[in-house]
């Protein structure tokens, strides 16, 4: 015979022949090992007295109690059943969220994957079959037009810049002017500009001659930038737009300094020195400016659409480009497809773990902890009571209470955590 099948005989036989007064049937009538005459408040009052309110005693107590209390739970099928629905409830809402992720899976796999390596192999035929038939695919006539006209407007606009940039260049470095050159018109465009570098010797020539290509290759880049993706590129073509502005404006305001200078040196009357104010209010300024800089933009826009109409004269590239720009796409989207296939299958160990747990709780057995908290409270309640009744000193008093306490809350704090949702 166990330790504990002792401590409980010996509590049944001390029970049975205790002569104190009982009160009337408590309205539990579950059986815990106890005279069913007898409330727990009447019992623990018993007990305290027959162990003379012994701390051991009250704490073994509270353990057959507590066994008691788990085997007669266990036998009542009905009361398990109802505290079990939660977690059967729970178990069931977990197998369906396991469920639906591996139907998700399966239909990801067999379905959505498969289809979209189809989409790519059907594309990889068709870029096969222009590259082995290119009559196939009819030319955009409209396209090449469109580019003959764009080459044209580009040459001219070119001429312009180069002739524009070069004389404007010399009268602003290099040129002297004088009262028949004030004018804006022969002050900018030069036609012996390129001569009179020349004269003036190798260095000056070719700063001359190469400034119209800085600006051109300005214009240039721009079309580059604008193959860039992200924000990134806008702040790239902005930037290059104001570098522009800013080098027309030098230009310009050389230039028309040194035309406000030779009328101040010809005037009867004081001028101020010439500054930004001045220029800024100056139409010349402006018109200078915008002779150079409009053109410039102009050049770009037409730069980037002829050689957009380029592209589109080379039908046969262009439909294997987009083929081959759809392929991508489509591949982006098999990576979309399998990360969720990856996060889906992340999520179903935990899931698993969580049906085994809850499997685990149903096949156990269930404490109603509101009940299971009364029943203790009662029997601790009549053992204080005999501990007052016979004058027991308050510091055992309190110490006896302390550890009931401490055992009740031990116990219950386990029984919820095992039940997982507790009963309300």
């Amino acid at each position: 015979m166990t330790p504990f099948s002792k401590l409980k005989d010996s509590l049944k036989t001390k029970i049975a022949t205790n002569k104190s007064p009982q009160k009337p049937i408590n309205s539990n009538s579950i059986d815990f090992n106890k005279p069913k005459k007898i409330s727990y408040n009447d019992w623990g009052f018993n007990k305290a007295k027959y162990l003379n309110g012994s701390n051991t005693g009250l704490l073994s107590c509270l353990a057959l109690i507590r066994e008691d209390h788990k085997q007669m739970v266990q036998r009542d099928e009905n009361t398990q059943k109802r505290l079990k629905e939660p977690l059967i409830a729970e178990l069931k809402s977990n197998q369906e969220q396991k469920d639906d992720i591996e139907q998700k899976i399966e239909y990801i796999e067999k379905e959505i994957i498969p289809g979209k390596e189809k989409k790519i192999d059907e594309l990889k035929r068709e870029i096969n079959e222009i590259k082995k038939n290119p009559t196939s695919v009819i030319p955009d006539k409209l396209s090449k037009v469109g580019f003959i006209i764009g080459l044209f407007i580009l040459l001219a606009l070119s001429i312009y810049l180069f002739v524009f940039y070069s004389s404007a260049s010399y009268s602003a470095f290099f040129k002297s002017f004088s009262l028949n050159d004030i004018g804006v018109a022969s002050s900018i465009f030069d036609p012996k500009a390129i001569s009179e570098a020349y004269k003036n010797g190798i260095t000056e020539l070719m700063l001359i001659v190469s400034m119209p290509f800085v600006f051109i290759g300005l214009g240039f880049l721009i079309n580059q930038f604008q193959k860039g993706k992200g924000v990134k590129k806008y702040f790239q073509i902005l930037a290059l737009i104001i570098v522009t502005f800013v080098f027309d404006a030098i230009l310009a305001y050389e230039i028309t300094e040194k035309i406000y200078n030779i009328k101040a040196e010809n005037s009867f009357q004081n001028m101020t020195p010439y500054n930004f104010d001045l220029a800024f209010h100056s139409v010349n300024f402006w018109l200078i400016i915008f002779a150079g800089f409009v053109v410039y933009i102009i050049w770009g826009f037409v730069f980037d659409f002829t050689i957009e109409a380029y592209d589109k004269l080379d039908v046969i590239k262009q439909e294997i480009k987009a083929r081959q720009r759809e392929i991508g796409y489509i591949k982006k989207d098999l990576n979309i497809e399998e990360s969720k296939i990856e996060k889906l299958n992340e999520s179903i160990p935990d899931i698993k773990k969580t049906i085994k747990y809850l499997q685990g709780k149903i096949n156990g057995v269930i404490i109603d902890t509101t009940i299971f908290d009364k029943i203790l409270h009662e029997f601790l309640g009549g053992w204080l009571h005999w501990m007052n009744a016979n004058k027991i000193s308050p510091l055992k008093i309190d110490e006896a209470k302390l550890k009931a306490d401490d055992f009740i809350k031990v116990n219950i704090t386990e029984y919820r955590a095992n039940n997982i949702n507790e009963i309300k």
